[in-house]
């Protein structure tokens, strides 16, 4: 116990008793009596209204009355009341407090006042603290403990999610902690997680407090998601059903289909993707059942695949060792000789090539050989089915292989023969005329024939023609009439140069009219070699193109076609201010604008070049300056001009002599043309 006391009023005084009486140790506090009384010696008094009060903690004990002081020493209890007093976090607590008593006047005692004191409270020994690093799951951590006392014992408990435990009991300063694998499990969608490390203190075997700390634990990078492997299909049904080999392709018709096999999350985890690439040539995939695109390339490859869950994990990856079959679009060549005694026997020298696509040391492509026949200048053809045509499944390429047609082809006519190659996937054509038998000069009833037997026309030359010394143009560029050729096919596949009538439908018409196509090429007609040429075409609806063929052996190797259609230029009209309330039009077609001012009886003032608020709007503003002069008459009096200065800004400015009318007003009238350079207004 503690005693203060006040000041000295005329032998009054307060005394003030303070006595620390419990505590709690697990809540931290302490039970404080205090105990306030007045005292005095020889002076007395009696129903005076007072009041008193004990300020502690920012609390406040209040007391009033009216007591009766009436004998000598004499001690009067004002307030006696037990409160509770937290201590600070680490057990130890001084308090300050004050007490006053107030009279009323007269007899009773003025203010006496007890202050700047402190009361220390006995130091409560506290929970001890726990710390704990960052932590692996799967991987042991090490709880420490900071205990306030060596007789101190604890138990350390955790809580991660909706998971709970204890970890250790009875310990002193630090225990060591595997972190349970199954921890994964509550953190599916990410790669860290917390929980909380909890440690109950222990005093004599009564629990005197608990304190926490925060425990970050990470998945391990073992825990990743796993896949069985994936199985490569080909999305090209043609290609499959041609090579019939696991993890074997054709170059430029195949599509590796990936799909992935028993891919699984670890411990919570989801596959949320999927990742599959031909390696070192940029072809990927990023869905299940998602195919790699056409490989222009052949040989042995690697398909790499991996797949990743909700983690952001990616698993490890799996190889798959592919081969791409060597495929090449079938390529042809026929030369066509006459044989026989009547030359009426056709033998032809082959020159064909398709890819073998061989496996496991067999070939699985088949070439197949076909020939038809059609007089010359008609596309009339009919299959012949001589020894020159076949298929093959152990023959890949034919090198100048002679073999004839079964057909007789008379001498006397000119005949096309028309081959076609074919393999699993595609075809190629190749045409060779065939002449009439060489001679070197024959007639009939109907004309005569030069090189040849004479098949056509009154005169049939085999070979070019000469006039002193100089070749003639033999080169049809229209129709026999004159009129132009007809084009109802493919006017990109045009190689003669020449005058042509376009359907509208057919590829190549720039605009879909019928219309009039020239072909113009350096090189005449293309005759397996470079190309270059330019075509015009005018539309019957007036609309004119050009387009120009790269230099290329490519037939089709147009740039896109320009449009030159001449443009009919718009007239556009404005009105504008030209100030006080003068209105004018302006009116642009071209380059070319006029400004009129629209008649009137306007009262202007005098000005020399006075700026006006008004302005030339944009799109005919003039390029140099120019002055629109206006007529002022009254009547039939004529009373000088006007001039609106417009500048090539859009700025205007006014000028205007003495008006000597009689009342101001004058008729006002005034046209101007120049010349813009503004972009054309909308």
């Amino acid at each position: 116990m503690a005693e203060f006391w006040s000041n000295n009023d005329r032998g009054y005084r307060i005394r003030l008793w303070i006595d620390q009486v419990g505590q709690d140790k697990v809540a931290n506090t302490s039970q404080v009596r205090f105990q306030l009384a007045l005292l005095n010696t020889t002076t007395t008094f009696a129903q005076y209204q007072c009041s008193a009060y004990i300020d502690f903690e920012g609390q406040r004990l209040n007391w009033s009355g009216s007591p009766s002081m009436l004998g000598w020493y004499q001690t009067i209890p004002l307030i006696d009341q037990t409160v509770t007093i937290n201590h600070d976090s680490n057990g130890e607590k001084t308090f300050s407090f004050s007490a006053q008593f107030n009279g009323s006047g007269g007899w009773s005692p003025r203010p006496l006042t007890i202050s700047g004191n402190s009361f220390p409270l006995t130091d409560i020994q506290r929970s001890s603290s726990v710390s704990v690093d960052a932590g692996t799951i799967g991987s042991s951590v090490t709880i420490n403990i900071n205990r306030q006392s060596s007789s101190f014992k604890h138990t350390v408990r955790y809580i991660w999610g909706t998971k709970s435990g204890t970890i250790a009991s009875n310990v002193d300063t630090s225990t060591t902690w595997t972190i349970p694998l199954d921890f994964a499990n509550d953190i599916p969608n990410s790669e860290t997680g917390t929980g909380t490390i909890y440690v109950d203190t222990y005093s004599g075997g009564a629990r005197i407090g608990t304190q926490s700390a925060t425990l970050t634990a990470s998945v391990p990078a073992s825990m990743k998601p796993t896949f069985t492997g994936v199985s490569l299909s080909d999305s090209s049904a043609a290609a499959q059903n041609v090579v019939q080999n696991a993890n074997t392709f054709i170059q430029i018709i195949s599509n590796i289909k990936v799909a992935f096999n028993g891919a699984s999350g670890s411990y919570g985890s989801n596959i949320t993707g999927y990742r599959a690439e031909i390696v070192g040539k940029n072809q990927t995939t990023d869905f299940n059942g998602g195919t790699l695109g056409i490989m222009n390339y052949n040989g042995t490859f690697t398909v790499r695949a991996s797949v990743s869950d909700s983690r952001g994990r990616w698993s490890d990856t799996r190889d798959v060792t592919v081969t791409v079959l060597e495929y090449f679009a079938p390529s042809l060549k026929i030369d066509v000789n006459r044989v026989g005694e009547t030359s009426s026997s056709l033998e032809i020298i082959r020159n064909a090539r398709i890819a073998p696509l061989i496996v496991n040391g067999a070939q699985k492509n088949t070439m197949k050989l076909t020939f038809k026949v059609s007089p010359y200048g008609k596309d009339d053809y009919t299959t012949d089915t001589g020894p020159a045509s076949g298929e093959w499944l152990s023959v890949s390429s034919l090198v100048n292989s002679p073999a004839n047609l079964a057909g007789i082809y008379a001498a006397n006519r000119s005949w096309k023969v028309l081959a076609v190659l074919e393999d699993k996937f595609t075809s190629t054509s190749f045409k060779e005329p065939v002449p009439v038998e060489s001679v070197a000069l024959s007639y009939d009833q109907s004309g005569l024939g030069v090189g040849k037997i004479r098949e056509f026309g009154a005169l049939d030359v085999a070979g070019d023609i000469y006039a002193n010394n100089s070749q003639i143009q033999q080169y049809q560029l229209t129709s026999n009439n004159g009129a132009p050729k007809w084009v109802d096919k493919n006017a990109n596949l045009i190689d003669q140069p020449g005058q042509y009538y376009l359907d509208p439908s057919v590829p190549g018409n720039p605009n879909g009219q019928w219309g009039y196509l020239f072909h113009y090429s350096n090189y005449g007609k293309n005759d397996d070699g470079f190309k270059e040429a330019i075509q015009t075409f005018w539309g019957n609806n007036g609309q004119l193109f050009f387009r120009h063929h790269r230099w290329s052996m490519i037939i089709d190797d147009w740039e896109p076609w320009v449009d030159y259609t001449p443009k009919k230029t718009s007239v556009v009209k404005r009105e504008i201010q030209i100030g006080w309330g003068v209105r004018a039009n302006l009116v642009r077609e071209s380059n070319v604008v006029t400004l009129s001012l629209e008649r009137g009886i306007y009262s202007l003032p005098p000005y020399e070049y006075a700026p006006l608020a008004e302005k030339i709007p944009n799109g005919f503003k003039p390029c140099v300056q120019t002055h629109m002069v206006v007529n002022k008459n009254a009547s039939n009096g004529h009373y000088g001009c006007a001039v609106w200065h417009l500048e090539t800004n859009g700025d205007i400015r006014f000028s205007n002599p003495n008006t000597d009318t009689v009342d101001g007003n004058a008729v006002y009238t005034g046209t101007v043309t120049y010349i813009t350079e503004d972009e054309y207004p909308h």
